[in-house]
This record gives structure tokens, C-alpha cells and sequence, in this order.
């Protein structure tokens, strides 16, 4: 806090089923709500994609091609979801989409339409396979193909799937229809101790989600220049955003005690004591024999690099994790069933900050040589 890392943060640790630490810091308070960012891939779309493997209404060997109508480069017909779900899929890493996007139409279908389109005419940088390349759109089209399987909305489905069957209340997507971009010119700064209001558009069918979430409290995000106001209680990722604030890549919002609840039935299911997804699907997708070398992804989670990993010097190499661009990440190893759940707003007011990439190893080595 005193270095300036972040203005708040939310660490939970856990051993066997124990949560040994569990407190938060700075401007959070127990149960403020984190733009968790790209942790959506992992506990929202990759999650999805198993249980859809496991019900038979999706292949891994299924190709970007079959799923999506609007994708007819001749990569598509090489692409598959596997190689979108562990980025391998030679697609980029990111394009500034909601820049090309008139205002009008941010938040709206057409604006959906207008960004799934642009994705479909994205080529591939790398052939399909061929190298990892991390790729929010590559989770983008992902998150297209779950909804198509799925027979629902990618909010929905999290919700019917993942959060009401953990009992997560406090992990949500904040869609946002016709969200306007200016609601105020004024900058400046916030803090995660104030209730934020849930701008007043969106589905009729969401206004139940909007009465909880005037109740909650967000930590912020960045000054936003596009948007010209601080991000607070709506979604940073400008692509999610103009995609009406629910996408594969991200979206999602979530408490340290939420997501240990998640990690904790993902882990029970991968040592067979709970079938909310079958061991033997876990097994399917965790396959650590595959993880060799830097940025292996698996199961849509990254894996210990052998050098300056985000995790630090001890995880086990059975061990799965994922960071956010908001400054939030989650790390398991499952050999010793122990995590760390770390949730922090390190791109308030500015994104420039990046001292979380010194202090997340650190704080992640320091508390697993407290413990073992």
C-alpha cells in the first residue's frame, strides 16, 4: 500500500480445504466486488467449455468454422476450440475494437455484431497450433461458440452452471445495453468504500440484478479517457464493455471468498470428491504431461513458467493460475491443495502502474515459505 501498488486489495489463502488467511487491505472492505478481468477465461468460459465437452454438445476438435457462420477464413477451418482455449490458435493477442465502434452502438446488438465481425476478419498471425499466444480474442469467439453450445447467453449460462450451483452470490457479469460512454466529465478519484449506483440502462429483465448490485461495493478502476470518467462498478475492458459488458474474455466481478469457493470445487472434482464436473474430464483438460516449457496453457490456465513465474519459485509443476489485467489472479496447486486467491484495482486511477508484476511473485513465495 505504502509503495503504491495498489489502493486495495483482497488475499485469501487456503490449505486442504482451510482458509488460513482470508482479510483485506487498503480502501476494500469484506465483500467489495473486483473487475476480475481476464480471470473470467478460466472461471467462466474454460469452465463452460468442460461441462459442455463432458454433456457431448461440444469437441474439442470442433473448429471456429462449424460453430460460427460468420468465420470463413481458411484458418477457421483449422482452428479448433482446444487451440482457443489454451492460445494456440495463431490469433492475436488484442485489437482496440471499441475504437472503431460509433458511440451509438456501444453496448447495443449492433455493436456486438460489429466487434464479432471484426474478430471473424482477424487473421491469424501464426498457423493454429503452432505457438501459444495469449489472445482476448480468441476467448472473444470462444465465448460466441459456448453460447451457441450452450443454448444461452454467456452471463446465463455462468449463472445456471457455476454461481447459483456454488452458492456464489457475489460473482456476476454487469451487463450494460446501450451504455452510454460520457455519464459525467468530471475525473477523479474514488474508493471501494462507496456504493456505486448501477447506471440506470439495460434489459427489463436485469433490473433485479441492478437493485443487488446498488447494495454492493466496487473497487474502481482506471481514469478512463475513453469513457471520461473514473470505471466504478462497470466493466474496465473497453472490448467487454462496447460488447454490452458480458464476453469470453471478460466481464466478470467477484469477491476472494467467492472464487476460493470456485477453486475449492474445481479442486475437489479434479481429485474425484465431487462430480460437478467428472475427475475424468478434469484429467482430460489438466493433462501436466503436456507442460513443458514457457506459457503452457491448460485447460484455459496458465502453468508455472521454470523462470520468473507469476506464482513465484514454489508451486508444484501440478499447479494452474491465471492473472488479470485489472491486477487480480488466482494460483492452485493441486499436488499439495493449497491456493492463493489475490484480488487488488493495481490500474487505479492509471494502468501504468505496474509494480504488481514485482510484488505478485513476492507476496505469493513469502506466504507459501510461511506455510510449508
Amino acid at each position: 500500500m505504502s509503495d503504491g501498488v495498489f489502493p486495495a486489495a483482497d488475499l485469501l489463502v487456503a490449505k486442504q480445504g482451510e482458509v488460513l488467511h482470508n482479510k483485506q487491505y487498503g480502501d476494500a472492505r469484506a465483500g467489495t466486488c473486483f473487475d476480475i478481468a481476464s480471470l473470467t477465461k478460466p472461471v467462466c468460459t474454460a469452465t463452460i467449455v468442460m461441462m459442455l465437452v463432458e454433456e457431448g454438445l461440444l469437441k474439442v476438435s470442433d473448429t471456429v468454422y462449424q460453430w460460427l457462420g460468420g468465420a470463413r477464413l481458411p484458418e477457421h477451418r483449422l482452428m479448433m476450440v482446444e487451440q482457443l482455449l489454451n492460445h494456440t490458435s495463431g490469433l492475436p493477442a488484442w485489437q482496440p475494437y471499441y475504437r472503431e465502434l460509433p458511440l451509438d452502438l456501444v453496448g447495443t446488438e449492433g455493436g456486438r455484431r460489429f466487434i464479432r465481425d471484426a474478430c471473424f476478419h482477424e487473421p491469424p498471425i501464426h498457423n493454429p497450433g503452432e505457438k501459444t499466444l495469449y489472445s482476448d480474442i480468441g476467448y472473444i469467439l470462444l465465448g460466441e461458440i459456448v453460447e451457441q453450445a450452450g443454448g444461452a447467453t454467456l452471463d446465463i449460462l455462468f449463472s445456471n452452471r457455476i454461481a447459483k450451483p456454488l452458492g456464489l452470490q457475489d460473482t456476476f457479469f454487469l451487463r450494460a445495453v446501450g451504455a452510454p460512454i460520457s455519464m459525467t466529465a468530471r475525473h477523479g478519484f474514488t474508493s471501494a468504500d462507496q456504493h456505486v449506483p448501477t447506471p440506470k440502462y439495460g434489459r427489463p429483465e436485469d433490473r433485479a440484478a441492478r437493485k443487488d448490485n446498488e447494495r454492493r461495493r466496487f473497487a474502481p478502476t482506471e481514469d478512463c479517457p475513453w469513457r471520461e470518467r473514473v470505471i466504478h462498478g462497470e466493466v474496465h475492458d473497453q472490448n467487454a464493455y462496447a460488447l454490452g459488458g458480458v464476453a469470453g474474455h471478460a466481464g466478470l466481478f467477484s469477491t476472494a471468498q467467492d472464487l476460493y469457493r470456485f477453486v475449492l470445487e474445481l479442486t475437489n472434482c479434479y481429485k474425484g470428491k465431487s462430480d460437478w464436473i467428472p475427475q475424468n474430464t478434469m484429467h482430460q483438460f489438466f493433462n501436466f504431461e503436456n507442460c513443458r516449457g514457457q506459457g503452457i496453457f491448460i485447460g484455459g490456465w496458465d502453468t508455472p513458467s521454470s523462470r520468473n513465474s507469476a506464482s513465484g519459485r514454489y508451486f508444484s509443476k501440478h499447479s494452474i493460475g491465471h492473472l488479470a489485467y485489472t491486477g487480480c489472479s488466482i494460483w492452485i496447486d493441486l499436488e499439495k491443495d493449497f491456493s492463493i486467491v489475490l484480488l487488488t484495482n493495481r490500474i487505479h486511477p492509471s494502468t501504468t502502474n505496474e509494480k504488481i508484476k514485482a510484488f505478485r511473485p513476492q507476496i505469493h513465495d513469502l506466504i507459501y515459505k510461511a506455510i510449508f
